[in-house]
């Protein structure tokens, strides 16, 4: 899936080398599935990180159902062939959305929306896109609870929490999910809802792909028109003051209290231009132009703006390039503060600047804010996995970095590492830290501490439970 963290599947070789488990588990899928089963040698299969389109699984399967999911699991269970499961494709390490040496299992099949009747709910396939579920839901001027990229999976987005731009209104993906259609270890395709298997329902609302293959969520639905989208840049001699009108939106009770508004803070590299650019979304949830929530913000002159009234599918776009550019996301989570902000872009610059010629670098320092609403959801239908045990809002960081050649990985995980190291350490001082780590942004190397930062109690929880489904740990490598 989507979700950054464990490799799905039994613990993936350090290279691509095909064990003669894995010979044989194709062997049987390739007997079994006919035309859904591909040998890499005439497959054109494509995904969204270059670091995971060098990879090279044993052979790739796209069930069309739970039952073929099933089948599939049985297959590489009896063979203890490891396996990676791909929803959206949105992960940025080899082996989570493209086996090394395994199975991939691609649910692009999997991609179904349909609306139930009478319910205010959808039922949406597990290896369905966020644009796929914008658009179908919108002919029904309806909408759901999903991610800001189009091409981003259902699955991974929503089992790893799923911030979303109606999230202020609506609260997390996770927090809004009635029903899973999943398949165990064992091969038994069951559901999960807050009435039928409870313990996994709150496993699987948190807990990533540790659990099962999701084929099915059944979503919360809503009325929902045109939204409001403002994109604006500002000057280097501003950002004093744009800082201080995006932590207003961020913290004032007033402000942040109205559902339908979101923010994103973009602090950015320009190679071509050399210079930094400080950039923020406005998102209103209605149709209205220039909402009143955003004026004092709009008071600050921009170098550009651009706006837009239209449907959440637009506002997502759908397409990327897709294979040909690295990706690198890492994450953490702070109590609201002002100053903190500053030196975020702070430490993000200098850490930039000494890798700055690197071919193709985008970095991008990002905030937004787990909002006071998002929090209060989060207790709906027995709370969900996250830990995020408190009223007030959090700001999450995101270090998002973008480059072109497999020689500067080092430079870029360097860079992202310091800046995480850094602003952790600011935190500390500042006494702001927190536990918490979203799991769809962290890095490799911030997977062992995700579940930690849930608390002790859920993590203890949530390990008692993917005992109690399947003991031997087929979904996760630790």
């Amino acid at each position: 899936y989507a979700a950054q963290h464990n490799d799905v599947g039994f613990a993936n070789d350090a290279s691509d080398r095909v064990t003669a488990n894995c010979q044989q588990a194709c062997s049987e899928l390739s007997s079994a599935f006919g035309s859904a089963f591909h040998w890499p040698s005439n497959d054109n299969f494509s995904i969204w990180d270059a670091k995971q389109q060098e990879v090279h699984p044993a052979c790739r399967i796209e069930p069309s159902s739970a039952t073929e999911v099933s089948k599939i699991l049985e297959i590489l269970v009896d063979n203890w062939c490891h396996f990676a499961v791909k929803g959206g494709g949105h992960s940025r390490n080899p082996g989570d959305s493209n086996s090394v040496g395994g199975v991939t299992v691609d649910l692009d099949r999997l991609t179904n929306v349909e609306v139930l009747p009478h319910a205010n709910k959808a039922r949406v396939g597990g290896g369905a896109t966020t644009i796929q579920v914008y658009r179908a839901l919108e002919s029904r001027n309806m909408s759901f609870v999903g991610g800001r990229v189009g091409s981003v999976g259902v699955g991974g987005f929503t089992l790893g929490g799923g911030t979303s731009p109606f999230s202020n209104k609506y609260g997390w993906s996770l927090d809004n999910i009635y029903e899973y259609e999943v398949v165990l270890a064992n091969s038994t395709i069951t559901t999960a809802s807050e009435t039928h298997n409870p313990d996994l329902y709150f496993a699987l609302r948190g807990g990533g792909n540790n659990f099962g293959i999701v084929t099915a969520f059944t979503v919360r639905t809503f009325s929902q028109g045109p939204v409001y989208t403002s994109m604006t840049t500002y000057s280097a001699n501003q950002s004093s003051q744009v800082l201080d009108k995006v932590y207003d939106l961020y913290t004032d009770r007033r402000l942040a209290g109205d559902k339908e508004m979101g923010y994103d803070l973009y602090y950015t590299y320009n190679s071509g231009g050399d210079e930094f650019v400080l950039s923020g979304t406005q998102r209103y949830a209605k149709p209205i132009s220039s909402p009143p929530v955003f004026h004092a913000i709009d008071q600050i002159s921009t170098r550009s703006r651009r706006t837009n009234l239209g449907l959440m599918s637009q506002a997502a776009g759908g397409t990327e390039s897709l294979g040909t550019t690295r990706h690198l996301f890492a994450t953490l989570t702070v109590s609201p503060s002002r100053a903190f902000l500053s030196e975020g872009i702070r430490v993000f610059e200098e850490e930039v600047e000494a890798i700055k010629s690197v071919p193709g670098l985008v970095p991008n320092f990002i905030s937004y804010p787990i909002q006071r609403n998002a929090i209060t959801a989060m207790r709906q239908r027995g709370g969900n996995a996250l830990g995020i045990d408190r009223d007030d809002p959090l700001f999450l960081v995101l270090i998002s970095t973008a480059w072109s050649n497999s020689t500067d990985d080092t430079a870029v995980n360097r860079m992202t590492e310091n800046i995480i190291e850094r602003l952790n350490g600011t935190a500390q001082d500042m006494g702001i830290a927190n536990r918490y780590k979203y799991m769809n942004y962290a890095s490799a190397g911030q997977v062992d501490s995700i579940f930690a930062g849930y608390g002790d109690e859920n993590s203890e929880k949530l390990k008692q439970i993917q005992r109690a489904v399947y003991p031997r740990c087929i979904f996760s490598s630790t």
